[in-house]
């Protein structure tokens, strides 16, 4: 008898044990314990832009380029566009691919379309800088005496932008980007000819 009423008492000085185990846990403070992947706010925003560039095509000409983008942008920092351009003024490169008939305007036709991949720094700041890199499809093409000679090629452009964010809605900057033409075959201009470095402005419209 005594000695079950020992091991009656024994158990329940265990139970009694666990049972406060047991409060001192439930009543324990977890609030500040994070898991180890913590789940970051994806956060993404658009905007569409116009680039007024002056580029070099053709060796020392220079002319008029405008482009137009639609910009995704993925917690302000990471930026894909799809972009298109084309010459806004007309370039003469009879002196290039037809040197012997003085006095002809051959006016190029060129455009571009591809996408871009940047990375904005300082996206909270007044002023912020975001290095690009675009590459796609470009077209170039003339005609002499009523018969076209055109080419489709590659082109890459490295570009970094300086941007004043203005507000919420409205930013603009300058720039400065490198066409770099490959595979081009538009007869009498290569690819050096249709590569050169460009300055532009631009302004942006939409949420940032």
């Amino acid at each position: 008898m005594k000695n079950s009423l020992r091991l009656i008492f024994l158990l329940s000085l265990i139970l009694e044990a666990l049972c406060s185990s047991a409060q001192l846990i439930e009543d324990e403070d977890t609030t500040t314990n994070q898991p180890f992947f913590k789940a970051t706010r994806f956060n993404s925003r658009c905007f569409v832009a116009v680039d007024g560039i002056v580029g070099q095509i053709v060796k020392k000409d220079v002319t008029m380029i405008t482009g137009f983008s639609l910009n995704w942008v993925v917690n302000h920092k990471y930026v894909t566009r799809a972009y298109f351009d084309l010459l806004g003024l007309p370039l003469n490169v009879q002196p290039t691919v037809y040197p012997d008939h003085q006095g002809t305007t051959l006016n190029l036709t060129y455009q571009y379309a591809g996408l871009g991949f940047g990375y904005i720094f300082y996206s909270n700041k007044l002023f912020s800088i975001q290095p690009e890199l675009d590459g796609g499809w470009a077209m170039g093409k003339y005609a002499i005496s009523g018969q076209n000679y055109r080419s489709d090629f590659a082109m890459f452009i490295p570009t970094v932008y300086g941007t004043c964010n203005v507000s919420k809605y409205f930013r603009v900057g300058i720039g400065l980007n490198y066409r770099i033409s490959a595979g081009s075959t538009l007869a009498g201009l290569k690819d050096a000819d249709m590569s050169g470095i460009g300055g532009l402005v631009f302004v942006r419209f939409g949420t940032f």
